[in-house]
């Protein structure tokens, strides 16, 4: 945006309000109504821009509470928005239910020590209310809905969490599938799934074409890419992937922010 030789299309079109190009960190916001007549607000990720994307969405939605917040794995696109959420804590609710794995929290200290620790404040300002509980590949439930993690690879080395919950599997950040994964994967009737870019690989991410492949692989009903680089421009690559759908049924194609799917929980 700021080279004035750039002949990027997507750029200048991400600085326009309401373009499908305009994209955040991945997250998701799972929107139930209970038994009880209460609406459960879970949140998987917040990342750098959780901020921004909060103040454009949680109005929109009807979100004025958080009931949990559930992390995928601790690089800055998933919980770089922390010391964001002690405008929730400190204005709307009393605290805030925070699962992530042992690894993941002992990253989260490293980096917000006075989120983790209150007793290492600094005082001035509030800080945010957070109540760390740390997972496993077991499954755990939140308000009532069974979360089953999705291990998958990230990287060389490393590992990462998707969820699964109900006929939806979410995987935002993945280089690899393992068999043992992929049994929990199938049957879903939604695949949320991390496709970074065309063609280059990266090594931590799955390409479009990767990407693809996964989907063919699991052969679920509807599958949602997330996690695109300015190589992605929505619309017309959105275009081409529908065309998978005349070809060979597959029905594939990028999210953009703010989108909203009803499923059954």
């Amino acid at each position: 945006m700021t080279n004035p030789n750039s002949d990027c299309p997507v750029c200048p079109d991400a600085m326009k309000p309401g373009s499908p190009n305009r994209r955040r960190n991945t997250s998701l916001l799972i929107q139930r109504e209970l038994s009880d007549g209460r609406t459960s607000n879970i949140i998987i990720d917040a990342g750098k821009f959780f901020y921004e994307s909060a103040m454009n969405w949680f109005p929109k939605y009807g979100v004025r509470t958080m009931d949990a917040l559930v992390i995928t794995h601790a690089h800055a696109d998933a919980v770089g928005g922390f010391d964001d959420l002690r405008d929730w804590t400190n204005n709307a609710q009393e605290t805030l239910p925070i699962y992530l794995r042992e690894t993941d929290l002992d990253s989260v200290e490293s980096l917000f020590y006075y989120l983790v620790d209150r007793s290492k404040q600094t005082g001035g300002g509030g800080v945010a209310k957070l109540n760390f509980e740390t997972i496993d590949a077991n499954p755990f439930d939140v308000d009532a809905l069974t979360f089953t993690p999705l291990p998958v690879e990230h990287g060389k080395n490393q590992e990462c969490f998707g969820f699964r919950f109900g006929p939806v599997s979410y995987i935002s950040d993945a280089s690899g599938i393992s068999e043992e994964t992929a049994k929990l994967i199938e049957g879903s009737d939604l695949l949320v799934l991390d496709a970074l870019r065309p063609a280059r690989t990266h090594g931590t991410h799955f390409t479009v074409e990767q990407a693809i492949e996964q989907a063919r692989r699991f052969g679920i009903k509807r599958n949602l890419l997330v996690d695109a680089t300015h190589d992605i421009d929505h619309v017309p690559v959105n275009h081409e992937l529908s065309k998978l759908k005349e070809i060979e049924n597959l029905d594939i194609q990028y999210a953009h922010d703010g989108m909203s799917i009803e499923v059954d929980l």
